[in-house]
């Protein structure tokens, strides 16, 4: 072939190829079938998966004095401890998934990206940023699974807020104690002071004593005053809705339609490999007949 010709046959190759495709195009079409059948067979084969989620408000402590609630643990922290394979483990073992615990012992890689082989925890993602709420998706095989393992989810997270929150809720606790006693003792000093100053007249030549005694009874009914609202302040930041553990702040969503396999995408997959597929093959078969002419 001369230096001539050679710019001739690669101008036409475009054209040849692409009447090459037009003569064989029940090929190209043939392939694209084939690509949209076994993306067919990928749905049928593949088992459906359905997700559930719920938004969840991190577990709170009562702040003492004022009318709000600290955050157990950030939400981001929170979201970072329920992607760890430990805290997955622990779901799996309560819920008793055999195959969901199968994976995560056989797993080396983790789980930090919030997945894991089976799917069971498929995503934990801060709704809010830094906020105490925070979003939790699970899938599984059937509805009412993808719902038991969020709440799992929920019920474990409350279980180690319940452990980090101990101490803070112990020394509350050991304050209201201590405020408990004082209010006693002191309602008791006070009682005495009222008897003694009832028994003593005004006449009396202890009148210095009286006015001693009065102030001091003013006193006490200040220090009763005083504990009874420290009393009143550590029982608002112990009770609910001041302290309590994790809860879902609606019931858990779990949609109806499965959300896996995705069918139109598994589709479109094979449909567009299918028919690359078929250019590939016109394109080699073409370029074998030019090396054999």
């Amino acid at each position: 072939m001369t230096q001539n010709e050679r710019p001739a046959q690669a101008a036409g190759g475009l054209p040849e190829l692409w009447q090459d495709v037009r003569q064989r195009w029940r090929l190209v079409t043939g392939w694209a079938l084939a690509g949209l059948a076994a993306g067919g067979l990928a749905i049928w084969l593949i088992t459906p998966k359905y997700e559930a989620m719920a938004m969840v408000q991190v577990g709170q402590i009562g702040v003492v004095g004022q009318l709000a609630s600290a955050p157990v643990e950030a939400a981001t922290q929170a979201v970072e401890r329920m992607r760890t394979p430990a805290f997955q483990l622990r779901v799996a073992e309560m819920l008793g998934h055999g195959e969901w615990l199968a994976d995560l012992r056989r797993s080396q890689k983790g789980v930090a990206d919030g997945e894991h082989l089976s799917l069971n925890v498929a995503k934990s993602t801060s709704a809010m940023g830094n906020s105490a709420l925070i979003e939790i998706r699970a899938r599984a095989e059937t509805i009412d699974g993808a719902r038991r393992i969020v709440d799992g989810a929920v019920a474990e997270l409350a279980k180690k807020h319940a452990e980090i929150a101990k101490p803070a809720l112990d020394r509350m606790r050991l304050d209201l104690t201590i405020a408990r006693e004082r209010l006693a003792s002191a309602e008791k000093e006070l009682t005495e002071l009222g008897k003694v100053v009832t028994n003593v007249g005004v006449k009396d030549d202890r009148f210095t004593q009286l006015s001693l005694m009065t102030a001091l009874r003013v006193q006490k009914e200040s220090e009763l005053f005083n504990e009874r609202q420290s009393i009143m302040a550590l029982e608002t930041a112990l009770d609910a809705p001041a302290t309590q553990g994790p809860k879902v702040i609606e019931d858990t969503f779990v949609w109806e339609k499965p959300v896996s396999p995705k069918k139109g995408l598994l589709l479109t997959v094979g449909f567009v490999a299918g028919t690359l597929a078929g250019l590939i093959w016109v394109f080699v078969a073409l370029a074998l007949r030019r090396n054999s002419a």
